[in-house]
């Protein structure tokens, strides 16, 4: 067998999965033939007494089905496919043998729809090890029997919630919901589960309280009413998903399936989901981008320079990651603020469980506050975090080369200031870059690799290769006027002030973005990046493309008046710590109010798509397709519309498609 070997345990049959030459195993039509022969041997062998499935990869149990499969058949192939999964996964469940799902590694998708299969569920304690049902993320649901069973294992509204958010659990989370019944430690994982081929199969909580006919229609109608405030109803998979688990645990077995299907290839038809698949294939590539220069080095001991509010971010994350971090500010009181705000963001790591308390302690060992300039020749990446000033960064970088290694990487974390600008004071231009995270520094994944003309290929690939290290996703954009996110976002945040001062009320321009699908409106993300950050930003934008982007007066009268947004308690609206309490009553009444024209969505949105053509077309970025994946995961984009280029075919003013095939 060429994807599953089986062995046997005495009496007991063990199905291996491993895929050749891949370091995940994923369904596809030839894996489910194979699992079908291996499971009909076992049908009519009565020697066996019990079924242990497992994985022989590293890190993976099963990731799911292979997507590109799915992406490319007919409606046709995928009902056969649908159906073959179906049909092998009701048939290790119909087993009158103990069955036993062993799971180490990412369980996803029809990997838990495998395990849910199973009469028990056991789970390694390792990092590595995470459970769920993602498939709403990619516009589609559980198709293999997951929307069928989980509501009857684990309750309606538990049931709900995993499915909703696609989010993969940790196996003590996914205990304390019932999704996995024990878990226990990686090296003991498979004698542990052998022991269950001596239990009797386990009786279920039948959740009749919350899965009878009535019960699970108001859950449904409220859940609904949840994901329409949240979503704005621009997700078909959400509302399908609850529709789905409301219904299966009142209709049998079969009906429940045959909806699976049936909302499955509805939905793989749409083209929210084209475009949400279409940003799974970007990630996966971001992930495993590999870099250009097998010279590229690994990174452990870094420097970061500066100890605000980026600075300590980056430090913090550099630490949790394994890095050794020293990080250096000449103000000593900024230096304990950066280094009180890392503990702090620890502690409430450590409260939420995301972290142990060694796992805190050793983190905080691993940053070293210095306030006094020390050598950098054993750091193999220096990264410079300091206040947005040109001068002060040349000084800083003049400096950073005087003490670095001939093989230091210098980067800096300018949001929008050219690197190129930083070069003539460095003795090793070819070492000089960018290193643009994203604000707040833990929860944002992208990463923008900014390259100067001088960079050579070793540090582009060395910076890659550090990104990636910190679980972070790189995409590498040449060196310009802010770069490419910011590039792109500030048009649209510098035409929605525009239209304030024309007379649309603030709220208005905000909801319309909210309901284009937007996770934030464009005045509110002013506040929320700070209106000084955001006047530098759009500084340094305006004065390099004058033909396009003016500053509106607003944003100077704001930051005269000290108002620089959440952070100040004041800006465009008033703020009660993160909380928005209220448009600022300072602001009410400047301007003859103007009726939003129906379009102003449509209009706001174009700002972006025709900055991000320039771009593609300046070569700023290497596709239309990492253009927009940096555009979701940078700002938010709104992912069912896959980024401002493969939005624009939606739209009329669209006479030329944005988007270049590849």
């Amino acid at each position: 067998m060429k994807y599953i070997q089986r062995s046997n345990i005495g009496e007991i049959a063990v199905l291996s999965f491993d895929r050749p030459g891949a370091s995940a195993n994923l369904f596809d039509g030839a894996v489910l033939q194979e699992l079908e022969v291996h499971v009909s041997a076992i049908e009519s062998d009565p020697l066996v007494r019990g079924l242990l499935i497992r994985s022989a990869k590293e890190k993976i149990f099963i990731a799911g089905a292979d997507i590109k499969t799915l992406a490319g058949a007919s409606e046709q192939e995928l009902l056969v496919l649908l159906q073959m999964g179906q049909n092998v996964f009701q048939r290790i469940e119909n087993l009158k043998i103990p069955t036993v799902a062993a799971i180490h590694g990412a369980c996803a998708g029809g990997g838990c729809e495998i395990a849910l299969a199973c009469d028990w569920r056991i789970a390694s304690d390792a990092s590595c090890t995470r459970i769920g049902l993602p498939e709403t993320l990619l516009g589609i649901v559980p198709a293999w029997g997951g929307s069928t069973r989980l509501p009857k294992l684990i309750g309606l509204p538990q049931a709900l919630q995993l499915v909703l958010a696609g989010k993969l659990l940790k196996s003590k989370a996914a205990k304390a919901k019932g999704l996995v019944d024990e878990v226990c430690a990686a090296e003991n994982l498979f004698q542990y589960s052998l022991s269950f081929m001596a239990k009797k199969k386990p009786q279920r909580k039948n959740h009749w309280l919350t899965n009878n006919p009535l019960s699970a229609m108001l859950i449904g109608s409220k859940a609904k009413s949840m994901m329409m405030a949240k979503s704005r109803g621009h997700y078909p998979a959400l509302k399908e998903s609850i529709k789905l688990l409301v219904k299966a645990p009142n209709v049998s077995s079969r009906q429940s399936l045959a909806m699976e299907r049936k909302a499955f290839v509805s939905l793989l038809q749409r083209p929210e989901t084209r475009r949400l698949t279409e940003l799974f294939f970007s990630n996966e590539a971001a992930r495993k981008l590999k870099p250009n220069d097998h010279r590229a080095r690994m990174v452990e001991r870094t420097a970061v320079i500066g100890a605000g509010v980026m600075g300590s971010g980056i430090s913090y994350w550099l630490s949790t990651r394994g890095k050794s971090v020293l990080l250096q500010d000449v103000n000593n009181e900024a230096l304990a603020s950066g280094m009180a705000g890392i503990s702090k963001t620890y502690k409430q790591a450590l409260k939420k469980r995301v972290v142990s308390k060694w796992q805190m302690q050793a983190g905080m060992d691993r940053i070293q506050p210095m306030s006094e300039p020390v050598s950098l020749q054993r750091c193999g990446l220096v990264i410079e975090a300091a206040t947005e000033n040109l001068e002060l960064k040349r000084k800083i970088f003049a400096d950073l080369s005087e003490r670095s290694g001939p093989e230091t990487v210098l980067a800096s974390n300018t949001s929008a200031l050219p690197i190129h600008q930083l070069a003539d004071v460095v003795h090793r231009p070819e070492r000089l870059l960018g290193l643009h995270f994203f604000n707040p520094v833990p929860m944002m994944k992208l990463v923008e690799v900014v390259v100067t003309e001088q960079t050579d290929e070793v540090s582009v690939a060395t910076a890659v290769k550090f990104v990636q290290s910190i679980g972070k996703l790189p995409v590498v954009v040449k060196d310009s006027p802010g770069f490419l996110v910011n590039r792109i976002l500030m048009p649209y945040m510098l035409e929605a002030a525009h239209w304030y001062e024309r007379g649309v009320d603030i709220e208005t321009l905000d909801r319309v973005m909210l309901d284009y699908g937007m996770p934030m409106g464009p005045i509110h993300l002013m506040d929320v990046v700070g209106i000084d950050v955001g006047q530098y930003v759009a500084n340094t934008l305006v004065e390099a493309y004058p033909e396009r982007m003016q500053m509106p007066e607003l944003l100077q009268q704001l930051l005269e008046m000290n108002m620089l947004g959440q952070k100040s308690g004041c800006g465009f609206y008033l703020y009660k710590g993160k909380k928005k309490v209220g448009v600022n009553p300072q602001l009410v009444g400047q301007v003859k109010p103007q009726q939003a024209p129906k379009d102003l969505a449509e209009q706001l949105a174009r700002k972006m798509s025709e900055e991000a053509a320039l771009c593609l077309a300046q070569g700023v970025v290497s596709s239309a397709s990492v253009l927009d994946f940096a555009m979701v995961m940078g700002t938010g984009y709104a992912p069912f519309r896959g980024g401002p280029l493969r939005a624009s075919d939606d739209f009329a003013w669209a006479d030329e498609k944005f988007y270049k095939e590849e």
